[in-house]
C-alpha cells in the first residue's frame, strides 16, 4: 500500500500513548503520464510500495517526544551525562508494559543505557553491548547499585572537592587538539580535577565523579556538539556567511576571569545532581544490568541468555560518525590515546559513516537495496564511498538481526527505533529495509509505528517533496 496520503483510525492506547492504525488511500498505479513524480521518484515510489505489503502501519506521533532525548536534561540519572542519541526511559517502558514482557531483555547498543535502565526498574534481567566506552561506563554508573557506604563517601568526596584549591602543576593530556578546544587555564583546572578523581578509592564514587567530569567538558570548552561532529563556538553565523572571532578574544567574552572557581562550580553542581538523584534512590531495584564493552555483531561472546525482548536503536544509516561527534570527551578522559586507537573503535562499530568502512566483504545480498543504490547520481554524492557505507550497514544489520533471532525466545520481540535517511535524491527506507530483513531471517512484523517526520539538507529537500512521508522516523516491532 502507499502512504502518499495517510489517514487514521481505530484509535488505541499503548500504555498511556495514543495510536491509530493507518489507512492508506487505494493504491494508485503510478505512471509518469498520470503524474508529476520524476522517473526517479517514481522508481523509489514502486520499490517503497513492494516492501510495504502486508505491514500493518500505525500512526506513533504519540511516541515523537520520546524516540530522541528531549527531555534527558529533566530526567533523573539520565541526566547525569548529556547523551544526544536515544530514547526516553518511558517509551521503553511504555513497550515493556504494553507487551507483558517479563523475562531478559537485551540492547546491542546500550548508549547510556536507558533500555537497561527501563528493564532494571520493571525488575527484569538485562545484557547491554557497546563500541564506545564512555558509552559503556555511563551505562555502567546509571545501573550501578549503590550502598549506604558508598552514598556517604560521595558527600565526602564532594566536600573534598569543594576544598580544592587552583594548583599551580601542569597536567598533561595526549589529546592533540586541546589548545585549540580548550582556554589554557580551563585546560589546567580540568585536568587538575581530572587527577584528583583518579585518587578516589571508591571505585563506584570514583566512577560517578568520572561520569560528572565528562559531563561538564563541552559547556566549559570552546567547542559544541553539532549534526555529524563538533563545531567552533567562536565561528559565528551571520547573514553574509560565517565569520571566526579570535580564539582569545571570544573566550575573554564567555568565560570569566576565575577560570578555575568556573570549572569547579560546573563540577559540583553537576554532583549535586547526581547527589540528589542517588539520596531519592531513583531506578533503584536489586536486579543489575550486565553490560559489556564490544560489537553488537559478536554479542554471543559475551552471554548465553536466553532473550524475551530487544529494544534498541542503532546508528542511522546517515552517514553521522558518533565517534567523532565524542572525540573531545574520548581523548581528554584517556579513552583513546593515539589516532590509531580512534581508528580501531571507529571500524569496530557498524559501517553507518564512510570512517567506519574496512576492509570486511558485504555477503548480505538485497534486490530493494541494490535498486535504490542503482538510483544515485555519483556525481550528487560528497563521497564515493557511500554506497559502500549503505551496502555495509545493512550487511551488519541482516548479521545482527540473524544473531538475535538465533538467541529470541519463541513468541519473543524486538523494537527497534530507527530513521530513514537520503542521498542525492534518493531516501534509504530503513524501516522498510529492516522489516525486509527480519522476514527474511525469521522474524514477523508485528507494526510499524510512524513517530515523526525529520527533514533533510536544503539541496535535497525540494527534490524530495514528493516523497517526504518516507523521510522519517520509525519503532519496528519484530515477533519470532
Amino acid at each position: 500500500m502507499s502512504i502518499q496520503e495517510i489517514t487514521y483510525n481505530k484509535k488505541m492506547n499503548f500504555d498511556g500513548f495514543e495510536i491509530g492504525s493507518i489507512v492508506a488511500e487505494p493504491s494508485r498505479q503510478y505512471r509518469l503520464f498520470e503524474t508529476d513524480l520524476k522517473d526517479t521518484q517514481a522508481r523509489q515510489l514502486k520499490i517503497f510500495m513492494e516492501l510495504e505489503n502486508g505491514l500493518a502501519f500505525f500512526d506513533g506521533s504519540a511516541f515523537s517526544g520520546q524516540v530522541h532525548f528531549q527531555f534527558a536534561s529533566q530526567t533523573p540519572i539520565q541526566r547525569w551525562y548529556p547523551y544526544r542519541e536515544g530514547y526516553s526511559i518511558r517509551l521503553v517502558n511504555a513497550f515493556i508494559k504494553e507487551l507483558n514482557i517479563t523475562a531478559n531483555t537485551f540492547d546491542p547498543f546500550a548508549g547510556s543505557g536507558t533500555t537497561l535502565l527501563a528493564s532494571r526498574m520493571n525488575n527484569l534481567k538485562s545484557f547491554g553491548v557497546d563500541v564506545n566506552p564512555i558509552s559503556v561506563l555511563v551505562a555502567k554508573v546509571e545501573n550501578e547499585q549503590y550502598t549506604k557506604e558508598d552514598f556517604d563517601t560521595f558527600g565526602k568526596e564532594i566536600e573534598n572537592m569543594r576544598t580544592l584549591e587552583k594548583s599551580e602543576d601542569d597536567f598533561d593530556t595526549s589529546f592533540y587538539l586541546a589548545d585549540r578546544v580548550f582556554n589554557k587555564d580551563i585546560l589546567r583546572s580540568l585536568l587538575q580535577f581530572k587527577y584528583h578523581i583518579k585518587a578516589i578509592e571508591n571505585e563506584k564514587v570514583r566512577r560517578l565523579f568520572f561520569v560528572a567530569w565528562l559531563s561538564i567538558i563541552e559547556d566549559v570548552s570552546n567547542i559544541k556538539k553539532e549534526g555529524n561532529g563538533i563545531k567552533y563556538k567562536n565561528r559565528k553565523r551571520t547573514p553574509t556567511g560565517y565569520v571566526n572571532i579570535e580564539k582569545g578574544v571570544w573566550e575573554q567574552q564567555n568565560f570569566p576571569s576565575n577560570k578555575f572557581h568556573f570549572v569547579k562550580t560546573k563540577f559540583l553542581k553537576q554532583l549535586e545532581v547526581i547527589l540528589d538523584d542517588l539520596q531519592f534512590k531513583y531506578g533503584r531495584c536489586e536486579i543489575k544490568p550486565e553490560i559489556f564493552l564490544g560489537s553488537c555483531l559478536e554479542f554471543e561472546k559475551y552471554f548465553s541468555d536466553e532473550i524475551e525482548f530487544s529494544f534498541f536503536s542503532p546508528p542511522y544509516c546517515n552517514c553521522f560518525d558518533y565517534f567523532e561527534i565524542h572525540k573531545v570527551e574520548l581523548w581528554l578522559g584517556d579513552f583513546v590515546n593515539s589516532h590509531k586507537d580512534l581508528r580501531s573503535l571507529r571500524i569496530s562499530g557498524f559501517r553507518s559513516n564512510t570512517n567506519a568502512l574496512d576492509k570486511k566483504v558485504v555477503t548480505y545480498k538485497n534486490e530493494y537495496l541494490e535498486n535504490l543504490i542503482w538510483l544515485f547520481d555519483s556525481k550528487n554524492l560528497w563521497n564515493k564511498n557511500i554506497p559502500s557505507v549503505v551496502r555495509g550497514y545493512f550487511d551488519d544489520m541482516h548479521t545482527l538481526l540473524s544473531k538475535i533471532y538465533q538467541r529470541t525466545c519463541k513468541k519473543g520481540l524486538v523494537g527497534i527505533v530507527v530513521g530513514n535517511s537520503a542521498y542525492s535524491g534518493v531516501i534509504i527506507p530503513t524501516d522498510l529495509l529492516i522489516t525486509e530483513i527480519a522476514r527474511e531471517v525469521g522474524f514477523k512484523t508485528k507494526s510499524l509505528f510512524i513517530a515523526r517526520h525529520l527533514t533533510t539538507s536544503s539541496q535535497q529537500k525540494k527534490e524530495l517533496e514528493p516523497l517526504r512521508n518516507y523521510l522519517r522516523e520509525s519503532i519496528v516491532l519484530l515477533k519470532k
